[in-house]
């Protein structure tokens, strides 16, 4: 079957014939319909990164057509729709998780990682089966649309762990951004009362702002009461930071999952008096899919206005170039096999 391989000594995607992935115990086999193409991706092969041994298949959140597992008791069933969930981690509280197909976040991770090398940029996948969670029904967004569940899933986990509550109002920073954007998205389908979106580009900050009442896009110097923050950003640039987590009203909380490469500066006294939180949430606990998928489902997370450009396997080089071009607000690339 075609493949995106990751390979030794050369630091850009290759596509391959290689053969179909075997099927250890508790593994799901699904047809590839639709795979998500973050623009971080073209940092995937340069050898920087902690990665399954090579060569492998890279890979990110998909959407596949289930044709076979191994046990008699599974859930899941042959022509059966489902969303593939690459993040993987062990049982116990040990720092052990990563991403198939792309890279493990501490050394812990590549005793899984060498498990379940190969991620989904391939006809076919492979995962364990509690990678997978079935779409439901009601839910009649195409695949290529549906691919970025993994993004509306970490804004969600964000906001669960950092104690939103309906009414608040929320600030995004990096709202911008595929994560911002998607974030924005998930806030009003829980019931923000209000949505204040930050970032650099304000082109699309205005397009976001053009779908609900209830966004807007703020102002240098803007001072408005917050009740949640939640910070997409990445780089160099604390000073949003820094200033919106001193405009949180009392009880307020700012969650972090950008990745800021500076450390930030804050006033923990005032943080303390208001009882102020600081919170990091890295994606979210596999459960959190089906919970965005109900939000779809009932209509409350709209996904009417995102949009995919899609693109063949054998077109990956073009299909990463475009992603790290053009990715932002309510469009991503997917790779459809």
């Amino acid at each position: 079957m075609k493949a995106v391989r990751v390979v030794d000594e050369i630091k850009e995607f290759v596509v391959r014939e290689i053969e179909r992935p075997a099927m250890p115990t508790g593994a799901v086999r699904v047809k590839i319909e639709a795979a998500f193409l973050p623009p971080y991706f073209e940092h995937l092969p340069e050898g920087s990164w902690r990665t399954p041994p090579r060569p492998f298949t890279a890979g990110q959140c998909a959407i596949g057509t289930v044709l076979e597992t191994t046990q008699g008791d599974s859930p899941f069933r042959p022509r059966q729709l489902v969303y593939c969930d690459m993040y993987i981690q062990g049982s116990g509280s040990e720092a052990d998780h990563g991403f198939i197909g792309c890279f493990g976040l501490t050394p812990a991770a590549s005793r899984h990682l060498a498990v379940w090398p190969n991620g989904t940029f391939a006809e076919e996948f492979v995962g364990p089966e509690q990678c997978f969670t079935p779409i439901p029904d009601g839910v009649t967004a195409p695949p290529e649309i549906l691919c970025r569940i993994g993004w509306f899933g970490t804004a969600l986990a964000a906001f669960q762990r950092g104690g939103f509550k309906p009414g608040m109002t929320v600030a995004i920073n990096g709202a911008a951004g595929l994560l911002g954007a998607s974030a924005m998205l998930v806030a009003l389908a829980i019931g923000a009362s209000q949505v204040r979106l930050i970032g650099r580009r304000t082109n699309l900050l205005h397009e976001l702002a053009g779908l609900d009442r209830r966004i807007v896009v703020e102002e240098a110097g803007d001072k408005t009461p917050i009740d949640f923050v939640l910070d997409c950003s990445g780089g160099e640039d604390v000073a949003k930071t820094e200033t919106l987590a001193e405009r949180l009203r009392r009880f307020g909380a700012l969650t972090f999952v950008g990745a800021l490469t500076r450390r930030a500066s804050f006033d923990t006294s005032a943080l303390m008096r208001n009882s102020n939180s600081l919170v990091g949430s890295f994606w979210f606990p596999h459960a959190v899919a089906a919970e965005v998928l109900s939000l779809i489902a009932s209509g409350a997370l709209d996904l009417s206005k995102i949009r995919a450009e899609c693109f063949g396997i054998e077109n990956i080089k073009t299909a990463m170039e475009y992603s790290v071009q053009k990715s932002g607000g309510l469009l991503h690339v997917a790779l459809k096999p």
